[in-house]
């Protein structure tokens, strides 16, 4: 059984690298416990140009959007906006927000005007300080991006993209991710306490990852049949190769013992 056991962990480690090992064009991949480049600089809200190590010294929300989203980016910040007004954690505090365009033709203005206009939801007092709004250009944006995970694609004047919060420790390594566009106050205030102690959290979100994909004429994630049935198809396979294989074992050790036995 052990022997079982470790070729069906060696074939799953085949399926998902088989998976993992090019990016996708669009969508996330989760990069647990990796470093962001925190000497990457970005221009604020009010135009000066700020280094990611001067903004995040706590545990931070970070959302990756473009201002002229006409999809999810503002049902994205809204719920986001929406749980940070929830979570029993005192912003700045115990926790920033960082949220940063991807489209480096975005300037400051616009992101003057989302921050303003964000702030301004809140229900309890946020400071401007701890919800910071920036653009960058293209390079310092990919190499953000890629640390993360977060693909995403032009198309037209327009981008195509996935939803997710990316929860960070103070030191800036990627602690946890919540998929998707909407959130709740419990899920958001156990990533920030784990990312607060370094922690960084497997989900079940990885398995959703895997067996769904992001539609992006739709906008949202569809149930991979392809291949979540390819991956069952295959590791059946492997598992009857397996059995024959011990089974044919298993034979071959019990006419040697009655060979010998008739030999005695």
């Amino acid at each position: 059984m052990k022997k079982i056991a470790l070729l069906l962990v060696l074939f799953m480690t085949i399926v998902q690298t088989s998976y993992s090992e090019k990016p996708p064009e669009i969508g996330i991949v989760e990069k647990l416990g990796n470093q962001i480049p925190l000497d990457l600089e970005f221009t604020s809200s009010d135009g000066t140009k700020k280094k990611l190590r001067d903004i995040i010294d706590k545990p931070t929300i970070l959302s990756l959007v473009y201002y002229n989203c006409p999809g999810i980016c503002s049902p994205l910040l809204t719920n986001m906006s929406e749980v940070m007004d929830k979570v029993k954690l005192e912003p700045g505090k115990h926790f920033k927000a960082l949220t940063i365009s991807f489209d480096h033709r975005e300037g400051a203005d616009k992101a003057k005007r989302w921050k303003e206009n964000y702030l301004a939801s809140m229900k309890r007092p946020f400071g401007a300080e701890n919800w910071e709004f920036m653009v960058g250009d293209s390079v310092s944006i990919r190499k953000l991006t890629d640390a993360v995970g977060f693909y995403f694609k032009p198309e037209g004047n327009d981008y195509v993209h996935p939803g997710s919060l990316f929860i960070l420790t103070p030191e800036g390594k990627v602690s946890r991710y919540l998929l998707g566009i909407e959130y709740n106050p419990f899920d958001l205030q156990m990533s920030i306490s784990e990312a607060a102690k370094g922690k960084s959290m497997p989900t079940v979100t990885k398995i959703l990852q895997y067996c769904f994909s992001y539609d992006p004429e739709g906008k949202k994630y569809v149930f991979n049949v392809t291949k979540v049935a390819g991956t069952v198809i295959f590791l059946a396979a492997g598992i009857f190769f397996i059995t024959l294989v011990l089974m044919g074992k298993s034979k071959r050790k019990k006419k040697n013992m009655e060979d010998i036995s008739n030999e005695q």
